[in-house]
């Protein structure tokens, strides 16, 4: 097999080890397309649309809009749009790049991320359009997919906010989930003000998970979601980080009523794609054995709960997102990058580690990596000292020096990371 969204799948797979845990990450990229996605989770039979099982009657609804926002969000938005769109009154999309097959029917807006910025709150305008409109006989769908936290941005001052959190974040080490806590409580439309903003119309959340772990309401900081956490929990995390300067907050809309006519349906997870990669490890030969939870700890922690499953003939996956401490005087790439290096301390002689960003991009034009024993044998015989590069987390020029680099350009779906092992017989 030569896997087609591995761009450089012919540099990588130098023997049969590497090539079969790069046909492993390629069933992951498959598992989230999001023409598919759609395509096996979505139907309509006359006035009846079924959503992963679930059926809808659209018949008695007056107007049916549909809006989006969040990287994958325009390919998602594009594809339920060629099945709705004789019912459709209004299509709004925030995504960070837009398709030019996208029909002008469909309002599409770039926006920016990881940093929100002016042209992510006019977008968001738009899609408060929406619910300005939507009124009690109505129907809205919402697809809400990863990095719908930075594109879906309400006001300027919002905007500057999270600019602020992101960058107070990064350097001390907090976990992504305390940070869509905070998240959450500086914002007008997330933690559930989105469904408080479309009330009293009925609203079907269409969600692209990239959180791992079941909490399917901390996408985009969950804006279709009721939100359990309060205002004290967030003074509580900036308080434990020094962090109380600065940021303005608001408790998350907590009266029932906003959330009785909103049904939320996760249409992909990172938990379904690592389970087709477990399938493709099977299909190979191997016993697949995946980590009943995620990996949000740092690095260390991480690669222990992996390596300690280690056995002949055995691929250990596991989804998350390593949790990193980001020095100010930081290199170039990211976590997975950097988990990958990591491993190089625990590689056996015939393990193969591979780490992968579900979108392509490892805060960088790079997906990730994958390591072996020839991965050590390279950095030795080019005299890379690693740990200046472990200092200031610059994966990108060791990676590409050893020629180990992941590359499958910016894809437009996003379920969190991928990490494995394999360790063949």
């Amino acid at each position: 097999m030569n896997p087609n969204r591995i761009i450089n799948y012919e540099k990588l797979a130098t023997d049969k080890p590497r090539a079969d845990a790069l046909e492993i990450l390629e069933a992951g990229y498959e598992a989230v397309l999001t023409e598919r996605v759609i395509q096996d989770n979505v139907s309509v039979l006359g006035d009846v649309i079924t959503i992963r099982g679930r059926t809808f009657d659209m018949g008695p609804f007056k107007n049916v809009y549909l809006v989006g926002f969040g990287k994958g969000a325009c390919s998602a938005t594009y594809e339920l749009y060629k099945i709705l769109s004789t019912r459709l009154k209004k299509t709004v999309v925030i995504d960070r790049t837009i398709l030019t097959t996208c029909p002008s029917a469909i309002e599409a807006f770039v926006g920016t991320h990881p940093m929100p910025s002016d042209a992510n709150v006019e977008a968001t305008k738009v899609v408060m359009g929406v619910a300005e409109e939507a009124g009690e006989d109505d129907l809205v769908f919402v697809i809400v997919a990863g990095g719908g936290s930075s594109l879906l941005c309400s006001s300027s001052a919002e905007c500057d906010q999270n600019i602020k959190l992101f960058e107070d974040f990064e350097h001390v080490g907090a976990t992504i989930r305390e940070l869509n806590t905070v998240r959450k409580h500086i914002a007008d439309l997330k933690g559930g003000g989105l469904a408080e903003a479309l009330y009293p119309a009925t609203v079907i959340g269409l969600v692209f998970s990239d959180i791992v772990g079941g909490n399917p309401e901390e996408v985009a900081s969950g804006p279709t979601y009721p939100d359990t956490s309060t205002n004290a929990d967030a003074q509580e995390i900036l308080r434990r980080y020094k962090l109380e300067d600065g940021f303005v907050l608001r408790e998350t809309p907590k009266d029932p009523k906003y959330f009785e006519k909103v049904t939320n349906i996760v249409l992909i997870s990172n938990e379904d794609s690592i389970q087709k990669m477990a399938d493709a490890a099977r299909s190979l030969g191997y016993e697949a054995l995946i980590l009943n939870k995620p990996l949000y700890e740092f690095p260390g922690p991480a690669l222990a709960k992996i390596f300690e499953q280690s056995a002949p003939g055995r691929v250990v996956l596991a989804g998350g997102e390593v949790q990193l401490q980001i020095p100010e005087d930081h290199g170039t790439g990211g976590r997975c990058q950097f988990l990958a290096m990591e491993a190089l301390r625990a590689l056996g002689p015939d393990d193969v580690f591979v780490a992968a960003a579900s979108d392509g991009s490892d805060n960088s034009d790079e997906a990730g990596a994958i390591v072996d024993s020839g991965t050590i044998q390279r950095i030795e015989e080019r005299k890379i000292d690693l740990a200046p590069y472990r200092a200031r987390l610059d994966t990108i020029p060791v990676f590409e020096a050893t020629g180990d680099e992941i590359l499958t350009g910016r894809l437009d779906a996003n379920v969190s990371d991928w990490y494995f092992l394999l360790t063949p017989r």
